[in-house]
């Protein structure tokens, strides 16, 4: 037992090492299968929509991209009820199995030289059940991991799992890059491009393992224990917590948008600019790496200087300096320089991301955290972080100005801002790991 009153001794460390462990799989899984779609991107469009005029058809991707975050409110649904009612475990589970599913099947897809107009409707099948999944992953992950921690530590421990969400980015960048680097044009375009999406089959089948073998959080057995479990959570949530839906909304959206344009359309950007592959690639896998330390280091901060001070300060800088951080790269005369702006272009998204997940958490009660966290969080992701890419591309063409993409991403951290001025207004809930055996649960606030 803790020494101090009221506080309830923090679990174990090998119990927390597979804790975080088993959050950080699944986040590695979906963000992997995102991103390797999202560094093909330009290849893709040649495979997939070869009819099409060069801009054409990379819109055409990029809008494909996207429509796997159109039906991510739905998978919230779906997926946060069952975390709510039945349980994290449950949901946890299904999310990693649909999720890795749907990637293996996108590397045995035919390309459109094969069966025509099939191609892209089966690509935008398998993308939808990649969303349907997406919609309650990260957020069933995270409320999972920081319900067995307690909240002087909650920020650190949430940047744990985050970790695992940015280094697959990595992962994905590196895999990309080896095969670039190793593989002929003819090669890439032929086979090479469906090695990363079969990779997803080991890494889901080792996340599964692992995730079967977890045990539920103790915040939803003190639910059960105590008879507070929701039968409805989805209807409790937009009839009595709609507002905490929408400041949710609010402080993802600069995660969102930063997140993608900073660390997936960067690539694309690059390619376009008139860099080889291999080089834009080499300039977003170490943009990445210096993000993966960034997040490590951003959620301790947010535990001794609190949530909305970063969050607020984030936002605020990125409105200042999004624009002349794309000035400068659009007309990056050398790898070096670009490689350099592609790196500050992360340093807000990653610091940002590795503080918001806390945030999401301790703004909503025990009852319907998953749900409301999953369909605000979600309703971002399709409003804002999945049209990220096609938004980006389209001022791009729209405007003839390469330093365009600003403008949406100074649109994202502009609501964070204002959110964040919300949050700071609201007290963190209290989770199990914060209470004494016998002190019970706080119950769900009318907000």
């Amino acid at each position: 037992m803790s020494d101090t009153p009221g506080v309830a001794a923090a679990p174990p460390p090998a119990l927390m090492r597979r804790v975080t462990f088993a959050a950080a799989v699944g986040n590695t899984v979906e963000t992997y299968d995102y991103a390797v779609y999202g560094f093909l991107t330009v290849l893709i469009s040649k495979l997939f929509f070869p009819g099409s005029q060069p801009g054409v058809a990379l819109l055409s991707a990029f809008a494909v991209f996207g429509v796997a975050f159109v039906v991510r409110p739905l998978g919230s649904l779906i997926f946060g009820s069952i975390a709510d009612r039945f349980g994290r475990k449950p949901s946890l589970v299904a999310t990693l199995v649909v999720m890795a599913g749907a990637t293996t099947v996108i590397g045995l897809l035919p390309v459109a030289a094969t069966v025509g107009v099939w191609a892209p409707i089966l690509l935008v099948a398998c993308r939808l059940l990649q969303g349907l999944a997406a919609g309650g992953e990260y957020s069933t992950a995270m409320t999972y991991a920081a319900e067995f921690t307690p909240q002087r530590k909650r920020g650190a421990m949430t940047s744990r799992v985050q970790i695992g969400s940015v280094a697959s980015l990595l992962l994905a960048a590196g895999v990309v890059l080896l095969l670039s680097a190793t593989l002929s044009p003819a090669a890439m375009a032929s086979w090479g491009w469906r090695i990363p999406f079969l990779l997803a089959l080991p890494l889901g089948l080792v996340g599964l393992y692992i995730r079967s073998r977890l045990e539920e959080s103790p915040e939803f057995r003190a639910l059960e224990q105590q008879a507070q479990v929701t039968s409805s959570p989805a209807k409790e949530s937009f009839s009595r917590h709609w507002r905490l839906i929408v400041l949710i909304f609010g402080v993802a959206a600069f995660q969102q948008i930063g997140y993608y344009i900073a660390f997936t359309y960067a690539q694309s950007y690059l390619i376009q600019l008139g860099f080889t592959q291999k080089e834009a690639t080499l300039a977003t896998v170490i943009s990445i790496a210096v993000a993966v330390v960034l997040v490590a280091a951003g959620g301790p901060l947010s535990d001794r200087w609190g949530r909305w001070p970063i969050l607020l300060g984030l936002s605020a800088a990125t409105l200042v300096l999004a624009y002349p951080l794309f000035m400068a790269l659009s007309s990056a005369s050398s790898l070096g320089v670009a490689i350099l702006m592609t790196v500050l272009l992360g340093v807000m998204p990653a610091l940002y991301t590795s503080v918001a997940p806390a945030t999401y958490i301790e703004v909503v009660p025990a009852r319907v955290r998953a749900t409301v966290f999953a369909v605000g969080f979600a309703l971002a992701a399709a409003l804002l972080g999945g049209p990220a890419l096609y938004v980006s591309q389209t001022l791009v063409r729209l405007t003839g100005d390469n330093r365009s993409p600003a403008l949406f991403l100074m649109f994202g951290a502009l609501l964070s801002l204002v959110a964040a001025l919300v949050v700071r207004r609201r007290p963190p809930q209290v989770l199990a790991p914060d209470v004494a055996p016998g002190a019970g649960v706080r119950a769900p606030e009318e907000v």
